[in-house]
């Protein structure tokens, strides 16, 4: 550590730190309009100086690193009049004369400038008055108050020169160059902080501009629509576009982004009880400063007059409003006479893994205290369950110690098992670019990655350049692939040696070869010769991340499985911290740990649903769950719970499932509640109430705690559930749940960072054999049917199935091979209709070659989740389904 002084105060900072940083960590106000806090310095604005005492005139303190007994000075009337003319050329290409005005604030936005009658654009006319960066610094140098016009009595061009046209073409972004100062954070925030090289600089001289892609629109590029140029802009030149008027925020709220399991920690601005703002929290340290278009934007994909504000009740065939309390009491005696009339194992009840761990917690409660009823899952249960099991299987524990932040600070060998990381777990595919990108590692040597899937996603591009390989297997031989991988490591000498001793079985793996997995002999080698090297390096610096796919358990478990020992026989005991996994939704580890899991003879929701099929569960409560959308085989889902004499669903939308209750519940929304997650590396995350429940809503804790004391004096049954707050639940859980014991509601603010993880709970390691069906011939006409989580189609917005679901439009179809659409007749935009037997999904083409051939792919929150009535219930079977692929005639 270094000693330095600052306006002659003496602090500590880390020795070559950038001098800039550390006057802003120690509250001296320093102007830097292009510098971004952990990127190299750019050097372009100059705004920076500072005195530095023995240094040759001013410094800029961007470029200049500590060092000990430096002595700094930002306040001296040098450094304040050469930031102030420097400042002055910025504004002399900037809408200026609100900037340099003492009178700005007493000005009102129909008055006439009184400085200059051709000022045609001013503060108090921009969406980012007062909450612009340059205002603020012109405000802070007095740039106003000095009257610093160096330029005055010069003939002005500014504002009778035309003004580019905006881009105002797409739901996300706005994009205004006339308010640019070339600043170019936005070009090294896309580059260097996202990896994507979206906006780039275009032209030259006094022509240079920012431009997205090859200087077309916004949408027509390669943007992601992340919103990090957006963060770092100092002016309003990119703005976000939904509510960019009313963006002056009543008060910012910290809560956790519920679009995956990653659980991005965000800051969610309100007014008058509705978000109009969503900006990166760093409260998790894996999301850190970064967040995705789902996490920043979907917030307000349903309106609040979409959501359900009344609580209803069958009467025929429609469902009619009713009172909190009617509702309550019609669930009570239905579930009551279910109970009397067939038994507790007559009742089954789902959670939901987007539901809070008190909402999870209380559903479990009321199923197995007050009920007495084993059925107890939800719809993404049975898939990350199979995961769970096999990682227990392998590690002896599911609730590995491996911290995800050991990603991007050690890993030097990546193998990722995903369908299209970048697509289901943005963030997390970003910290993996982070780790192998060379540019991000001045102090290390970048890493090599791996990624073993069917479908290119972005994540592949960041392989081969680096080193790494993409083995792409034939649909649905990801296991079989990880089986051959394991095979070869197992048969060398040295790796096997190890194993044994650290108590592995080689031979379990040993039989296995690549078979009919679809990737090249050399590409297989390449990777495997690239996990020798890991495993010989013996520093731990290996991951493997695996993110299982949504449907096909059979086919996840067996993935599972052979992903953990390529894990063992890389990394051997030190394997438990180098195997992450990445659940399907949000808070899936949170539902599991708070117990949402079918006890002994109890059914999971695929047997739960046969049962009501059968006749043998006659009463179904659904707390926050949509089994018609997500699960496979709709028609199959729909028929039984046609069949169920009572169903009550507590929602906060009318989503299908709900369509088909006897009773529904409204519930409040995610960003209007309190409570916690937990995320996938178990970081017990705080979600706080940022919005308003819309008219007679209640947070469904609030709900279930209610009917699980209702339904207990019906049932004759001693059970409390005395909460007054969700804090009451959650000090419940401290004292019930094993690994939660410190996360109290009040006084712990370890939110985001605190992992309910024993980090002792590791037992016997092991390798496990692996099935795998061989992939079936595709007859003629037949594609396999590939369906997964997708970028910008929004969860809420899918569920009440909105056109514009997926604003962008960019998933509402089925992605073709290119190869296959010529086989077929098939152009782009063409209809098209997916069948299976009477089943039929009819969709536009998009080509690509991103699929593999013989292969398409849909969207599973197309539509609500309308590729599930082409999709088999589960049946055990690894195979990937096959559906008939025909071009619609006109």
């Amino acid at each position: 550590m270094a000693k330095l002084t600052i306006n002659g105060k003496t602090v500590e900072a880390p020795d070559g730190a950038p001098l800039v940083e550390v006057i802003k960590q120690n509250g001296f106000y320093v102007s830097n309009l292009c510098y971004i806090d952990k990127l190299p310095p750019y050097a372009g604005c100059r705004t920076c100086l500072v005195e530095i005492e023995g240094a040759r005139g001013l410094q800029l303190s961007c470029t200049t690193t500590v060092r000990d007994d430096m002595v700094v000075n930002t306040v001296t009337d040098d450094v304040k009049q050469a930031r102030q003319y420097v400042l002055s050329v910025i504004d002399a290409n900037h809408s200026d004369r609100c900037l340099t005005c003492h009178r700005r604030v007493k000005c009102m936005p129909g008055d006439i400038c009184l400085r200059d009658d051709s000022v045609t654009h001013r503060c108090l006319t921009c969406s980012k008055n007062y909450r612009c960066e340059l205002q603020t610094t012109n405000d802070l140098l007095d740039m106003g108050k000095d009257s610093v016009e160096p330029w005055a009595g010069e003939e002005r061009t500014y504002y009778e020169a035309a003004p580019p046209e905006p881009d105002r073409g797409n739901p996300f972004f706005e994009f205004d160059p006339q308010m640019c100062i070339i600043c170019t954070r936005c070009v090294r925030a896309c580059d260097d902080l996202r990896h994507t090289g979206a906006v780039t600089l275009a032209g030259r001289g006094f022509s240079t501009a920012i431009a997205f892609g090859a200087g077309g629109a916004i949408d027509e590029s390669n943007c992601d629509f992340c919103g990090s140029c957006i963060d770092v802009c100092p002016t309003a030149t990119l703005m976000e576009r939904p509510n960019k008027w009313l963006a002056r925020t009543e008060d910012w709220v910290s809560t956790v982004c519920n679009s995956c399991s990653v659980g991005c920690t965000i800051s969610v601005g309100h007014r008058d009880g509705k978000p109009v703002i969503v900006k990166p929290d760093s409260l998790n340290p894996f999301s850190d400063d970064q967040i995705c278009v789902r996490g920043r934007f979907h917030y307000d994909a349903v309106k609040q007059s979409d959501r359900l504000a009344q609580h209803l009740v069958r009467s025929g065939d429609n469902l009619q409003p009713t009172t909190w309390e009617e509702a309550l009491d019609y669930s009570v005696e239905q579930l009551a006479a279910v109970h009397a009339a067939h038994g507790a194992k007559a009742i089954a009840f789902l959670g939901s893994p987007i539901a809070t761990n008190e909402e999870n917690y209380l559903v479990q409660r009321i199923a197995r205290e007050v009920v007495g009823t084993p059925h107890i899952d939800f719809s993404a249960g049975p898939v990350n369950r199979a995961v769970a099991q096999a990682t227990a299987a392998a590690f002896g524990t599911e609730t590995l110690p491996g911290d995800l932040t050991d990603i991007p600070e050690r890993a030097k060998t990546i193998l990722v098992v995903a369908d299209d990381l970048e697509e289901s777990h943005n963030v997390a595919a970003l910290r993996i670019k982070d780790a192998i990108d060379p540019r991000k590692l001045p102090l290390r040597e970048p890493g090599r990655l791996i990624v073993i899937t069917a479908r290119r996603g972005e994540l592949c591009d960041f392989a081969e350049p680096y080193g790494g390989v993409w083995l792409q297997p034939t649909p649905g031989q990801e296991a079989g692939v990880l089986g051959a991988l394991a095979s070869l490591l197992a048969d060398d000498a040295e790796i096997a040696s190890a194993a044994s001793e650290a108590g592995l079985d080689p031979a379990v793996v040993s039989a296995a070869d690549a078979g009919s997995t679809g990737v090249d002999g050399a590409a297989l080698e390449h990777a495997a010769a690239i996990l020798r090297e890991a495993a010989a390096a013996a520093d731990e610096a290996f991951a493997l991340v695996f993110a299982p796919k949504s449907t096909g358990v059979a086919g996840v478990a067996e993935s599972a499985k052979a992903a953990a020992n390529v894990a063992l026989l890389v990394s051997g005991t030190a394997a438990t911290r180098s195997f992450f996994v990445l659940p399907t939704e949000a808070n899936v580890n949170g539902a599991l740990d708070m117990g949402v899991s079918p006890d002994g003879d109890g059914k999971d929701v695929n047997g739960i649903l046969e049962a009501a099929l059968g006749g043998e569960v006659k009463a179904l409560v659904v707390a926050g769950d949509n089994p018609i959308m997500h699960l496979p085989g709709r028609a199959r889902v729909q028929e039984a719970l046609a069949k169920l004499d009572i169903l009550v669903v507590v929602d906060q939308l009318l989503g299908e499932t709900a369509q088909q209750a006897h009773v529904v519940i409204a519930d409040a929304p995610t960003y209007g509640k309190d409570g916690t997650f937990a995320n996938a590396d178990r970081r017990v995350q705080r979600l706080r109430a940022a919005q308003a429940h819309p008219g007679d809503a209640k947070p469904a804790w609030e709900t279930l705690s209610a009917l699980g004391t209702r339904l207990a004096a019906s049932l004759g049954n001693a059970v409390a559930f005395a909460y007054e707050e969700a804090a009451d639940v959650t000090e419940e859980i401290t004292r019930t749940v094993p690994g939660y014991e410190k996360f109290q509601f009040h006084g712990y603010f370890g939110w985001g960072k605190g992992r309910a993880v024993d980090e002792s709970a590791a037992g016997q390691i092991a390798l496990q054999p692996v099935a795998v069906d061989a992939p079936a011939p595709n007859g003629e006409g037949e594609v396999a049917l590939l369906t997964g989580r997708t970028l910008y189609t929004s969860l809420e917005g899918a569920t009440l199935r909105l056109a514009d679901a997926d604003k962008l439009h960019r998933e509402d179809g089925v992605l073709v091979n290119q190869l296959d659409a010529v086989a077929l007749g098939i152009s782009a935009g063409d209809n098209v209709v997916l069948q299976d037997g009477a089943a039929e999904l009819s969709l536009k083409a998009t080509l690509t070659a991103d699929v593999p051939q013989g292969a398409v792919f849909v969207s599973s929150y197309y539509d609500g989740g309308a590729v599930g009535a082409l999709l088999p219930a589960e049946n055990g079977s690894t195979a990937v389904p096959r559906v008939k692929l025909v071009k619609q005639q006109a």
